[in-house]
C-alpha cells in the first residue's frame, strides 16, 4: 500500500518521512482534508516560541520585531532627579552618573530660596534630602549652600550640596539634556529661568516642563528653540496644552491603565508620549513599549538604557544601538 493510500485510510506519516524527496511527492497527491489534518499536527510539534522565531515563524517574528522598533523608537531616556537609585537626587553626583550611564537627558525640580535665586531641589522643604529644617523658600541661597545634600542618600556624599540652576546648566552643556521641573509660577521666575539657560546652558539642549497653558505660551515667546514637555494635570488637559505648543505630553502609567484611549489621543494629535515610572526592569519596559512611547523617565536611567539597547537588537542578531 502506498503511503498515499495509507494517508487516506487513516494512516499517518512521521515528520521524517515528510522530509524525504518522496514525502513531498506524498503531500502534493494527498486530499486537502488530509493536508490540513497534517498542517494541524505540525503546527502543535513542540516548538518553543523563541523556537518558532527563530524558525520563522511569522506571528512571532513580527511581534518581536514590533517591540524591537518601539524600543528604538524611543528618542530620550531622562534621568529622574538624575540618576537617582545609586547617588542622592538632584545633586550633581547624580546629573554626572546620568551622564556616565547614558541618559540622554536629566530631570531637575527647580525652585527660588527666599532671596530668589534658582536651585535644584525637589521638595518644597528641606527636611528629606538635608541636614536642614523648613521650606527651601525661607532659606537663602548662602544658608541652603551650607547643608549637606547627600548624607541621607549615603555618608560617602556628604559633600554633596544643593547646587544652582547655574551649576547644572554647566555640567551638563554639551553632555546631556536638561529637563526643568519648575516648582514655581509665574512671569518673574519664568523670566528669570530663561535668563539663566541663555547665559549659562543650551536652549536647543533644554526641556521646559510646563505646568500650565499659560506658562507653555510665555516660554514659547521667551525660548523658542527650546522644547515642551506638557507636565499636564488631568488627562482632559492633552488637547489644549497641545494647542498651546507643546511638542511632548507625559502620561502617568495610572491614568493609562484607566483610559487606555489616552495614548491613541496623544498619537492622533501627533505629538510625542513621555511614560514616567519605570525601574528600568524589562517587564516594565516591555509594558511601556506598548503604547508607543518616543521618552521615557528611570530613576535607574543605565538599567533603562540596558534593557533599550537589548530590546532593540530584536532577532536575527539586528544591529543594537550605540
Amino acid at each position: 500500500m502506498s503511503k498515499v493510500d495509507d494517508l487516506r485510510r487513516g494512516g499517518t506519516i512521521s515528520v521524517d518521512e515528510l522530509r524525504k524527496p518522496e514525502g513531498e511527492v506524498v503531500m502534493m497527491r494527498v486530499g486537502m482534508s488530509v493536508w490540513m489534518g497534517v498542517v494541524v499536527v505540525l503546527g502543535g510539534y513542540g516548538l518553543l516560541p523563541e523556537e518558532k522565531a527563530a524558525a520563522g515563524d511569522p506571528a512571532q517574528r513580527g511581534e518581536m520585531q514590533t517591540l524591537a522598533q518601539r524600543a528604538r523608537a524611543v528618542t530620550q531616556v531622562i534621568a529622574h532627579r538624575g540618576s537617582s537609585e545609586d547617588r542622592p537626587e538632584c545633586t550633581l553626583a547624580a546629573l554626572r552618573r546620568a551622564i556616565v550611564v547614558g541618559a540622554t537627558a536629566s530631570e531637575v525640580d527647580v525652585r527660588w530660596t527666599r532671596d530668589r535665586k534658582l536651585v535644584i531641589l525637589h521638595d518644597a522643604t528641606l527636611d528629606r534630602t538635608t541636614n536642614g529644617k523648613g521650606k527651601i523658600g525661607a532659606a537663602t541661597l548662602a544658608e541652603v549652600r551650607r547643608l549637606d545634600a547627600g548624607s541621607w542618600f549615603d555618608v560617602k556624599y556628604r559633600a554633596e550640596k544643593v547646587p544652582t540652576l547655574r551649576e547644572v546648566l554647566e555640567v551638563g552643556r554639551g553632555r546631556i539634556d536638561v529637563l526643568l521641573d519648575l516648582k514655581e509660577q509665574g512671569a518673574t521666575y519664568d523670566r528669570q529661568v530663561v535668563d539663566t539657560v541663555k547665559r549659562f546652558g543650551d536652549p536647543k539642549k533644554t526641556i521646559i516642563g510646563v505646568r500650565s497653558v499659560a506658562q507653555a505660551r510665555r516660554f514659547r515667546s521667551m525660548l523658542p528653540q527650546a522644547r515642551q514637555l506638557g507636565l499636564i494635570p488631568q488627562p482632559e488637559s492633552i488637547q489644549t496644552f497641545v494647542a498651546a505648543g507643546v511638542e511632548t505630553i507625559r502620561l502617568w502609567p495610572r491614568w493609562i491603565k484607566a483610559e487606555p484611549k489616552l495614548v491613541a489621543e496623544v498619537h492622533r494629535l501627533k505629538v510625542g508620549l513621555h511614560v514616567n515610572g519605570s525601574k528600568g526592569a524589562r517587564t516594565e519596559v516591555e509594558a511601556a513599549l506598548s503604547h508607543r512611547p518616543t521618552s521615557l523617565s528611570s530613576d535607574d536611567p543605565g538599567r533603562l538604557v540596558k534593557t533599550l539597547k537589548s530590546i532593540a537588537g530584536g532577532v536575527d542578531g539586528a544591529r543594537r544601538p550605540e
